[in-house]
């Protein structure tokens, strides 16, 4: 039975409030595969998001939610990947920092 779940949500900017679709397609896509190996599969669903950049300003933009559906021993298992991905995210897209919903509590992971 599959009753946790974990969320990276995939920003669709870079530095802040700059469009990058593509790098976010392209994201998207590794975190789609890390996923899907560690916990059997996922699904990605699209959303709107906001954030309050202390130098940027109200951010809105899409977002790629990308979950999986796990057992509690996959994602403790695997929670500190996740957490590493979202790191890298945030990094590699020069975030101020990366949402992770680790079964419904949200941590902000910066680079």
């Amino acid at each position: 039975m599959l009753t946790d779940r974990v969320t990276i949500y995939v920003p669709s900017t870079t530095d802040g409030n700059k469009p990058a679709k593509r790098l976010q397609k392209k994201v998207s896509k590794h975190v789609a595969k890390k996923f899907s190996c560690m916990f059997g599969g996922c699904t990605q669903q699209a959303a709107s998001g906001f954030w309050v950049s202390d130098s940027k300003g109200l951010i809105e933009e899409k977002q790629n939610l990308i979950f999986a559906a796990c057992t509690p021993q996959d994602r403790e298992k695997h929670l500190q990947d996740v957490l590493t991905i979202a790191k890298a995210i945030a990094k590699y897209m020069k975030q101020e920092a990366v949402t992770v919903d680790n079964n419904g509590t949200l941590l902000f992971i910066e680079a």
